[in-house]
């Protein structure tokens, strides 16, 4: 016998969990079956396409690529029948499952199972119902066994879970403990010695492992980092002490990873939850206590000295060889006589003239480090001359920010209104479906129809909205530049009155950014550019003072010592 049906074909969809399923026969078994239905019913096996899911759990439909592939196909009008074993391979939430079923009903696609009867009688829907309520149930009851099962293995049995890869100075044996490997705890041993007796950096220490040819533990590089060193220097397990059910994970319906696996809430539990399990020591606590000690002295001293001496360009200094943003530091110079104290200067530098990643395919900035008073006084040079007259390019600026601001407004308004629309449509779907015009997956669909609509409308409102934000921010901008040069022409006369606080609130108003850049000089020297992005170049370009340059170039001839 021949079914004949208008669309082509029937799809097998066969799903399995775990990677140990997808090696052995589950998924062909489920397939035989499947195709074992299918020629009971009428097809022939040039009509079948096979949707595997092989590893893919079983909470979530929609982080499924071949389930979401499935219900494409069906909505499409390719398939015309969907043959599976049993209807917790669609899913095991019942709410998810229900979904399902629902619409590829609703699509014209029939539904059979190999290892169940669907009917559409309401006894037929109210049996699948119950077996998928108990399915359900039974998914909770699998958790809560894995879970116990899990503490109960980290408490008597002292396994390390979850852990992929052992941390550095330790492997992982065949019963899931850690056990020492003898050359990396070695090594862990000298990283705490350089810290605290030879108060190395961690920039110091990843040097000295990779010239020594020791790699991190995770393959995918071959660098080490200063976060990685800091985890070494900072985790307990180095103590002997390793903490279970520490974390707890949810699930975030409907959203992955880049690498397509469902993406995942981190929190952290109260810490009488915590299992701690003993692991095998390698750092005495002695000597972990030393580490903390230090690593907080460092943490205070870095705090002292960025408070302690004051920078005009700090956080907007952007390097022109590899983007960076600039570092405000201090570096010793020689001894005072007077004092015994070896002399702090202050000066800027590119942070990748030490960068904090060691190794392979990691390069050097080419720049230098500046004295800090070269650049900030050049710097407030040019804002000084600015100011001489700023009549010319204000006058021009605000021409600039009135043109076409009517037309923003108006087009804004629009959107709006569009927007406002589309929430009112939501509501009278919504109230449809209370009055039961309309079934609940029609709601669905119409909802999130109008919600891409609305996605759309947000993104150009907020487009529209920031371009007039920004004409708002000019405009005030400009009524701040008016009143701070006649502040600095006022204070110009009385020097003392010209306090860093009000420069540096100058500085921050006039340049978003100054990108510096070394060049070789025409006479063997080195040649500063300089570089800038913000109200001081609008200015500028309204500027008639030719003695302006657009680019600053300050003649460095003398090098700093760098700073470790």
């Amino acid at each position: 016998m021949t079914l004949n049906v208008k669309r082509k074909f029937l799809a097998i969809y066969v799903r399995v969990s775990t990677a140990l399923q997808v090696d052995n026969t589950s998924l062909d078994e489920q397939v035989a079956l499947c195709e074992k239905r299918a020629l009971e019913l009428g097809y022939s096996k040039d009509s079948f396409r096979i949707y595997r899911e092989e590893g893919a759990t079983g909470e979530d439909i929609d982080v499924r690529p071949v389930m979401t592939r499935l219900r494409e196909d069906v909505a499409e009008g390719i398939i015309s029948h969907v043959v599976c074993t049993h209807p917790d391979r669609f899913s095991r939430d019942l709410t998810d499952k229900l979904i399902v079923v629902r619409e590829l009903e609703k699509n014209g696609a029939d539904i059979s199972f190999t290892d169940t009867e669907f009917e559409k009688s309401p006894e037929g829907i109210l049996f699948f119902n119950i077996i998928s309520a108990i399915a359900s149930y039974e998914l909770a009851l699998i958790k809560k066994r894995t879970v116990r099962g899990r503490e109960r293995a980290v408490r008597e049995k002292h396994k390390i879970m979850p852990m992929r890869v052992a941390p550095f100075g330790y492997d992982k044996d065949e019963n899931g403990q850690l056990v020492i490997n003898t050359k990396e705890a070695s090594y862990v041993r000298m990283i705490y010695e350089w810290y605290i007796f030879e108060q190395l950096t961690t920039r110091e220490i990843g040097e000295k492992l990779y010239s020594a040819g020791i790699m991190p533990k995770r393959g995918e590089s071959k660098s080490w980092s200063a976060s990685s060193i800091g985890r070494i220097l900072t985790s307990e397990i180095y103590i002997g002490k390793y903490y279970y059910n520490r974390r707890k994970t949810k699930k975030m319906k409907g959203k992955t990873t880049k690498s397509g696996k469902p993406q995942r809430s981190i929190s952290y539990r109260e810490q009488d939850e915590w299992i701690e399990v003993p692991v095998p020591a390698i750092v005495d606590e002695h000597i972990y206590a030393l580490a903390q000690n230090q690593k907080n002295k460092n943490t205070t001293n870095k705090h002292i000295g960025n408070s302690k001496y004051q920078f005009l360009l700090k956080t907007i200094l952007k390097c022109g060889h590899c983007g960076r943003t600039w570092d405000a530091t201090t570096y010793s110079g020689r001894m005072d006589k007077e004092t015994g104290e070896r002399v702090k200067y202050r000066c800027y530098r590119c942070p990748n003239i030490a960068p904090k990643r060691y190794g392979a395919g990691v390069e050097k900035c080419p720049s230098q480090s500046l004295r800090a008073e070269i650049l900030e006084d050049y710097i407030w040079d040019q804002i000084v001359k600015l100011v001489d007259d700023p009549s010319l390019f204000m006058e021009q600026m605000n021409k600039e920010n009135g043109a076409g601001t009517e037309e923003l407004e108006m087009r804004l308004q629009m959107l709006q209104a569009q927007a406002e629309l589309c929430e009112k449509e939501k509501d009278k779907v919504k109230i449809m479906f209370r009055r039961e015009v309309i079934t609940e997956d029609e709601m669905v669909s119409d909802i999130g129809k109008l919600n891409e609509s609305l996605d759309t409308l947000s993104i150009e409102i907020n487009k529209y909205q920031m371009q007039l934000d920004n004409r708002q921010q000019n405009t005030m901008t400009l009524e701040l530049v008016k009143g701070m040069f006649a502040s600095i022409q006022s204070r110009l006369c009385s020097p003392e009155t010209l306090t860093f606080d009000f420069k540096r609130h100058v500085i921050t108003t006039l340049f978003d950014e100054i990108m510096v850049r070394f060049e070789p000089g025409p006479e063997g020297d080195t040649k500063l550019v300089v570089s800038s992005i913000g109200t001081f170049d609008k200015l500028f370009s309204q500027s008639q003072n030719p003695e302006i340059a657009a680019t600053i170039d300050i003649g460095v001839r003398t090098q700093p010592q760098e700073v470790r």
